[in-house]
């Protein structure tokens, strides 16, 4: 009886020390802390999770044998302790921290409002249908999702002014199977494309600098570095051709004062405040795309990035919602995505074309728009339960 007891003291106090371990979570070539990055762990069939904070402090209290952390911004690993610190390797290059000044050389701006002059027949003049390659993914204290789905993408243009895929395959590997297709990161990606909502507003509330340490073959090539002039939660930098005045990179963080004042209406935020107790209480997205040149010298979005985190609240007393939310798979308020498109190799004669809607955060929906959004949370997709990170990195 005794012996018994003190291995249940062991045990216990075992769970005690997992509960109580405090990781920070930082990059390995500056070692600045990293916000948002996801830790988890499937043990014995259940899924648990932590996320790091702002300062990179995440607090793991779960028991585990290993442990996966990943951020879209970094190379995934998996460990099997935890030290004080985890590094991890960024997937992109890492542009130092510049001062961007209130004095700037004017050619910055001539050259930006150029590329808004001509984007439209750049960017968007041209029907284009493109082969894609779309992977979201989810991560939350008991949950994991992940979607990915192929197949042909109509790009928007002059034209047509709306995207539409053709799915030819789709996949979920979830702890849950229930959870069904989720293109809300696919939207966002093509409707909050950083050359499309480029403009002339954009330009005069935020200042430019030249990154000097920036070294290309291309003599024409040359980084940017911006910043919000009024709001501390904007930045970024663009890789522009100035010959062609044309955008081949870009990278934007916003934050929660950014993005209630450009993706929300003031209007319903105070309307749904007082009607369901609904605020935002922090809301980061980070956002990197990558443009390449077809032959005819038209210009599209060949790789780009998307991170969502949310915490906020809301009474979820609501049975109307909550069954529309149940309908449509909900959303996620931890997300990463990826979207890779590419030059179709051949199109099939007879194509079944789905209309993607744009993206949206809060708003009042018709009936036809709810019956829109549950459609495309129906797309066909295989199912597999998740039951390690060795599934999933095989997907």
């Amino acid at each position: 009886m005794k012996k018994t007891l003190l291995i249940l003291i062991s045990m216990m106090m075992t769970l005690y020390v997992h509960a109580q371990h405090r990781v920070v979570v930082a990059d390995r070539v500056t070692h600045g802390p990293i916000p948002q990055a996801s830790i988890y762990t499937k043990e014995n069939g259940q899924f648990s999770s932590a996320i790091s904070n702002d300062q990179g402090v995440a607090v793991i209290n779960f028991h585990f044998t290993k442990l996966t952390i990943s951020h879209l911004n970094y190379e995934r690993i998996v460990v099997t302790s935890l030290p004080d610190t985890i590094f991890l390797a960024p997937r992109y290059r890492q542009t130092a921290e510049i001062v961007v000044r209130n004095i700037e050389p004017k050619w910055i701006r001539e050259k930006l409002r150029k590329v808004v002059k001509t984007k439209q027949k750049v960017y968007f003049s041209q029907p284009r249908v493109l082969s894609y390659d779309y992977q979201t993914q989810s991560i939350e204290q008991h949950s994991y999702y992940n979607y990915r789905s192929k197949g042909l993408m109509k790009m928007k243009s002059k034209d047509h002014d709306h995207y539409s895929l053709s799915q030819t395959e789709g996949h979920i590997v979830s702890v849950d199977s229930t959870q069904l297709t989720d293109v809300a990161n696919l939207r966002r990606i093509l409707y909050e494309d950083f050359v499309e909502e480029l403009d002339g507003g954009f330009i005069s509330s935020h200042r430019f600098s030249e990154n000097k340490e920036y070294e290309s073959s291309n003599k024409d090539e040359l980084e940017l570095v911006f910043r919000s002039k009024n709001r501390h939660d904007d930045r970024g930098r663009i890789l522009i051709d100035t010959a062609r005045c044309i955008i081949r990179s870009a990278y934007r963080f916003t934050g929660t004062e950014t993005n209630k004042q450009e993706r929300m209406s003031s209007v319903l935020l105070s309307l749904a405040r007082v009607m369901s107790g609904y605020r935002i209480d922090k809301w980061n997205r980070t956002y990197h795309v990558s443009y390449a040149e077809l032959p005819d010298g038209t210009m599209y979005p060949c790789d780009a990035s998307y991170k969502f985190y949310f915490e906020g609240y809301d009474k979820e007393d609501d049975p109307h919602a909550n069954e529309y939310n149940q309908k449509a798979g909900g959303g996620f308020p931890n997300m990463e995505a990826t979207l890779h498109l590419s030059v179709a190799s051949s199109l099939p004669d007879s194509i079944t074309w789905v209309q993607l809607p744009g993206s949206w955060y809060l708003r009042l929906s018709s009936e036809k728009e709810r019956q829109q959004e549950i459609s495309l949370s129906h797309l066909p997709a295989s199912f597999d339960l998740f039951k390690d990170e060795d599934d999933v990195q095989s997907k």
